[in-house]
């Protein structure tokens, strides 16, 4: 059964000016885990701005899903979006959002998408019982 959808597009010109301002350490370091900042600093350019931005709109788009908002309840180092052994890319939520959720017993799953086009990125959450 399907308990949640959630979908987030992200302009790529918009977090490219995002990155090349001075906040740009701080939004990083807001938005990415450790893990997921480092495979970012290791990208070239193009496909370190496609990366980041679509690591925002799954996020973006696993809260819509949840139904509560980037916040008290999920952050966005909460959620750490990397890819499985065949490159998958899958979002883990930490123990204590879960938590604070009420899924301590695991009976909720959490599937996404990721998409990147010339000047958009966009992905979908779903969460299923």
């Amino acid at each position: 059964m399907i308990v949640g959808i959630g979908l987030d597009v992200v302009e790529l010109a918009r977090m490219d000016r995002l990155l090349s301002g001075p906040g740009r350490n701080r939004f990083v370091n807001r938005v990415l885990t450790v893990k997921e900042s480092e495979a970012w600093a290791k990208l070239q350019p193009r496909r370190a701005l496609e990366y980041i931005s679509g690591r925002f709109a799954v996020k973006e788009a696993v809260v819509k899903a949840l139904g509560c908002g980037i916040g008290a309840i999920v952050g966005f180092k909460d959620m750490e979006v990397l890819p499985d052994e065949c490159g998958k890319p899958v979002c883990m939520l930490s123990e204590a959002s879960m938590k604070r959720l009420g899924w301590e017993d695991r009976s909720l799953k959490l599937h996404i998408a990721i998409t990147h086009e010339r000047s958009l990125a966009a992905a979908t959450a779903l969460i299923e019982q």
